[in-house]
């Protein structure tokens, strides 16, 4: 499926984009960032909503499987360090 949809992003949010991509080796586009920092919410998402057992081992592998593997892997890790403290 595909939407499109515009957002409007303040001069503040520009200059953040700018700063990240700068620290990044290869050009990226504001697209490409706004996709990776949605990658990192939802993945925080799903990492607090499963830790405080809001959501089924079954919900964490779908949404997981939205990440790209390695993020996943990263995301798995963290919730299995979160649940052995």
């Amino acid at each position: 499926m595909y939407c499109e949809e515009y957002l409007r992003l303040t001069e503040e949010v520009l200059w953040k984009l700018d700063v990240v991509a700068s620290s990044i080796i290869e050009e990226k586009s504001k697209k490409q960032l706004v996709e990776a920092g949605v990658d990192l919410m939802f993945a925080n998402a799903l990492r607090y909503l499963y830790v405080d057992e809001e959501i089924t081992d079954e919900v964490l592998d779908t949404g997981l499987s939205y990440l790209e593997d390695y993020h996943a892997e990263k995301t798995r890790k963290a919730i299995e360090a979160d649940l052995t403290q």
